[in-house]
């Protein structure tokens, strides 16, 4: 049985090596048009230089993909039969494809067959045909750098078996081999190849891969041969939370075959729309939370009360807006953030708004590429925004003004949206409560909903447990140490506890958590050199997590609630809500530590205040 193993794994490594003898063969011929020169581009007729400069930019692609499938080129094997002509195939299904050596990308429609057991199965091709078919055999790989890591191999008379897995000590520690035949890839797989038309809500809490499957939603809808000439890359725009967030994507998309595609937050889109470039984006406005908060309440009034005027002007248009809303002190506010240049969420949404009420449009300014004498010049022209497909990032943290807007400018024959959020983490004012705020209405099916995988230990779910959310304890997990809560004197106390944790600790990631940015300037000082401790806002922790948190400054005043002259019941609340999904947001963050600091208890604290 030794020596099976031992052969089909040679036979494996010879098939890569031949393989990899096939992509460098098309590489050197790819080479030759991704490297031909502007210059010389530009020696030819005027109407044939755009096809050039499109196939040199194809060509550059399939370069890098042809890179990638030196180094990974398949990671499943199915052998299949034909029910009726008796024909045998086998197919290679990777990242990327190589048809004349039977290997397909996984977003063909064929590929959804490396979910399937072994046995009789029926195939559905993209126009609606069933193809029944057996499938004889199936092999699992983790190939990396053209080196055999993993491999794993099934059939109609032999259960599934390990041919061969690299040692793994010298990795990270923990290391599991994810279960690529699992029921949940399968159903995964058939989210990310739902139909293209109509909005995609994909919700779950931090852990649960929701980001990661609407990514490979947008790769698929690129790649897939009956879908990408519907998503040019260009037509494709993804909202992100922050600049962190932007870099992330950033790194993350390319492995997945996408490019060109706008990454960016609202505040950058809308200050590109409007032509207020020299303008920034605040957050929160205000010097204290008592002021933030009011400031953020007439303005929501504003927004929702009245319909807005346009002004070349933004500022103008904004005093009017809020003319009959600000008393003396926020109108003072007002004209310190305007002598900032500085607008946040709700000043956009209202300018936004007045911009389409004129114009019935937005419009961007596009970069042509020309060739000019031999180089590469670029001119300005001005289109309409339309684009093919948004992905929104954590959409509960929208205004449906915001949602609204962003709306409009998704092709109506398309209507392609991808929702990605978690409805139990809603931390600000005036955000989405449900869809029909914007007039969305989201399909039984296409409203997916995403368990965590759980990573907190059963100490820390049990004492969020504790503090009154409703929170499930899945059987089985780690235990994990106890929650420590300790009351301390002042920042510098804090700072030592966390000294004392991290000298024991070691290189895990620790994160440090407090309501307010100011509370955490001392621990931004302290650590600003020691690379694996973070020093967060609870807003700003949303969807990342560490080792371990320490939450600080706990006190009677941190979620006290200032009463607004003309505060609403329902608004206040709102604020009470929130800052419960708040903290929850922050106590999630903990995968195996957690530690409460401050003068105060949580336990005593939430009974009082929330």
């Amino acid at each position: 049985m030794k020596n099976d193993k031992l052969q089909l794994l040679e036979t494996l490594r010879r098939h890569i090596a031949s393989v990899q003898g096939k992509v460098a063969e098309e590489r050197e011929r790819v080479s030759i048009r991704a490297n031909k020169s502007l210059r010389e581009i530009g020696a030819m007729q005027p109407a044939d230089q755009p096809v050039y400069m499109q196939l040199k930019a194809y060509a550059q692609d399939r370069m890098e993909q042809l890179d990638h499938l030196h180094q990974t080129p398949y990671f499943t094997k199915c052998e299949v039969v034909e029910n009726g002509t008796g024909e045998k195939k086998e197919y290679y299904f990777s990242k990327h494809q190589l048809s004349e050596e039977s290997i397909y990308s996984w977003v063909a429609p064929i590929a959804m067959i490396r979910f399937e057991a072994p046995g009789e199965i029926t195939y559905v091709l993209p126009d609606g045909e069933k193809r029944d078919m057996m499938l004889v055999s199936k092999e699992q790989y983790m190939i990396v750098d053209g080196k055999v890591l993993f491999f794993a191999k099934e059939s109609t008379d032999m259960p599934r078996e390990l041919i061969y897995q690299e040692n793994f000590t010298t990795r990270k520690h923990g290391f599991m081999l994810p279960e690529i035949v699992a029921q949940m890839e399968k159903a995964q797989d058939k989210v990310i190849r739902a139909h293209y038309h109509g909005p995609l809500v994909i919700a779950g809490p931090a852990g649960s891969g929701k980001t990661t499957l609407a990514l490979h939603r947008v790769a698929y809808l690129m790649q897939a041969p009956d879908t990408a000439a519907l998503y040019p890359a260009e037509s494709i725009i993804v909202f992100v939370q922050d600049n962190g967030t932007k870099e992330y994507f950033s790194q993350l998309l390319p492995g997945l075959g996408i490019h060109h595609v706008l990454i960016t937050t609202f505040s950058e889109w809308a200050l590109m729309v409007l032509g207020l470039s020299e303008h920034s984006y605040a957050g929160r406005y205000g010097n204290t939370e008592e002021e933030k908060d009011a400031y953020e309440y007439k303005k929501l009034k504003a927004l929702r009360e009245q319909a807005p005027a346009f002004e070349k002007n933004p500022y103008a248009a904004l005093a009017k807006a809020y003319k009959k809303y600000f008393t003396a002190r926020e109108t003072k506010i007002f004209q310190q953030q305007k002598a900032e240049m500085q607008l946040d969420r709700f000043d956009l949404a209202i300018l936004l708004r007045a911009y389409m009420e004129k114009y019935g449009k937005f419009e961007t300014q596009r970069h042509i590429q020309a060739i000019v004498k031999g180089k590469q010049r670029s001119k300005i022209r001005k289109t309409p925004i339309a684009y093919s497909l948004a992905v929104v990032d954590e959409f509960q943290n929208y205004l449906p003004e915001q949602l609204a807007l962003i709306n409009r400018c998704i092709s109506e024959q398309i209507k392609s949206v991808v929702y990605v959020g978690d409805t139990a983490q809603q931390v600000y004012l005036g955000t989405i409560r449900n869809w029909a705020e914007i007039r969305e209405v989201i399909p039984h099916d296409r409203d997916i909903r995403l368990d965590k995988v759980y990573r907190n230990t059963k100490n820390i779910l049990s004492f969020i447990q504790s503090l009154g959310y409703v929170i499930g304890i899945p059987p089985g997990i780690k235990e994990g140490p106890a929650v420590t809560e300790k009351i301390t004197g002042d920042q510098k106390d804090e700072i030592d506890h966390i000294c004392r944790l991290l000298a024991a600790y070691g290189e895990g990631s620790v994160g440090i958590l407090a309501k307010d940015a100011e509370y955490l300037e001392p621990f931004k000082k302290e650590f600003e050199t020691s690379p694996n401790v973070h020093v967060l806002t609870m807003n700003e922790s949303q969807g990342v997590e560490f080792d371990a948190v320490c939450i600080v400054g706990i006190d009677e005043k941190t979620f006290a609630l200032q009463a607004i002259s003309d505060t609403t019941p329902e608004h206040i609340a709102e604020r009470k809500r929130m800052q419960r999904d708040l903290l929850y947001v922050a106590l999630t963050r903990a995968i195996t530590e957690l530690h409460i600091l401050g003068r105060q208890k949580l336990s005593i604290l939430l009974s009082s205040k929330l």
